[in-house]
């Protein structure tokens, strides 16, 4: 369902740096495997690096306190407005720390609070290392947190549980991931994904597991009762957080476009997560919004407008989600204006709202909830 996104662009001067943002296709949004598959050829073949807009002010100039080294509670790793990136296996193999600012500053700049970064999949299992050599200790020394991003087949459960605890586990000047999230997309049946998320918590292949604190993230189809049979109680078991993708153009359907489209669909989207059959762990949401022109996925074409960006903001906080993200950024050829991005960058859902009112609707019993396995 993640729509092929290219090119990350952020207000400001000029930098190249070689990095996809993430896409996440899956049926009915057919032409998403296509493209995705395209992508990871053209990045195998040529490293090609994009030149992108970046914020006039860089990640040097800021000011680069510690990273607190005290425990933090498991959803910490999410809470505010975060941005997903498509790193592909071999798209940064040398140490590139210029790069690794420029996204930091793209992130800061968009007063983001964390960063999903694709690390790892089946099939060239955990290939983010060099990235995160670079990326882990300037994100942490500027307060923005990173979460490793994985798509897991579950052909093999017991491999991909031992890529994803390698991922977790791998650190860089005392640094690590501050989670994972698990496209859980395209895994429709038991018992691989039990199999899988359990493993990750308690160990596989001689690597000790992860624990029942560690954040995991089920990144997944928005709406369930459209996709029965998934396994969504299960994640439910395991993971902390559902991420649900809610591309609400990409439906394709013109009831949910406008401001009370938007605020239509998520509605629906987080009274589906409350079916005990689905979320029987009462898991807190953390929306994946759309900022992207859905039209290769036969979706109502043009990017989301600033008036429907923000009421998913809106919508996703009145629900009692946990948090929100986005992708994708500007640039010359998606659509996405200047204005919209701003909206994203001035929003600041991550500073405000303790309200009780918005609170007793959370999903969640207690924030530093662990998981039952």
């Amino acid at each position: 369902m993640r729509a092929i996104l290219r090119y990350l662009s952020a207000i400001g001067g000029q930098v190249t740096i070689g990095l996809l943002l993430i896409a996440f296709l899956t049926p009915p949004f057919g032409v998403r495997a296509y493209l995705d598959a395209r992508a990871q050829t053209a990045s195998d073949s040529s490293r090609m690096a994009f030149s992108v807009t970046r914020p006039a002010g860089s990640v040097s100039k800021l000011p680069a306190t510690a990273f607190a080294t005290s425990t933090p509670a498991p959803l910490d790793g999410i809470r505010g407005k975060g941005a997903w990136f498509m790193i592909f296996n071999g798209d940064w193999t040398d140490a590139d720390a210029d790069r690794a600012r420029a996204l930091v500053d793209s992130a800061v700049s968009a007063d983001l609070s964390h960063i999903y970064v694709r690390v790892a999949d089946s099939r060239r299992h955990f290939y983010g290392a060099p990235a995160l050599q670079d990326l882990l200790p300037i994100a942490h020394a500027h307060h923005l947190r990173v979460i490793g991003w994985i798509e897991p087949m579950l052909n093999d459960p017991t491999q991909d549980a031992a890529d994803a605890i390698a991922a977790a586990r791998y650190q860089e000047q005392g640094q690590r991931l501050d989670g994972l999230a698990l496209t859980m997309e395209a895994i429709r049946r038991e018992p691989n994904v039990s199999q899988y998320l359990s493993q990750v918590r308690s160990g596989a292949s001689r690597l000790a597991g992860l624990g029942d604190r560690y954040l995991l993230i089920a990144s997944t189809l928005p709406t369930p009762a459209d996709h029965r049979g998934d396994a969504y109680a299960a994640m439910s078991r395991y993971c902390q957080v559902f991420a649900p993708m809610a591309y609400w153009r990409a439906t394709g359907l013109p009831q949910f476009s406008g401001p009370n489209g938007v605020r239509s669909y998520l509605d629906q989207i987080f009274a589906q997560f409350r079916d005990p059959s689905i979320n029987p762990f009462n898991r807190p949401l953390t929306i994946t919004a759309q900022a992207y022109d859905a039209a290769l996925e036969y979706g109502t074409p043009g990017s989301p407008p600033v008036d429907e960006i923000v009421a998913s903001m809106d919508e996703t906080r009145a629900q009692g989600g946990l948090s929100w993200s986005f992708y994708r950024l500007p640039d010359a050829d998606n659509g996405v204006t200047r204005d919209e991005v701003q909206a994203v960058t001035g929003y600041p859902f991550w500073q405000r709202f303790t309200s009780p009112a918005i609170a007793a609707k959370a999903l969640i019993a207690s924030a530093d909830q662990p998981v039952a396995y």
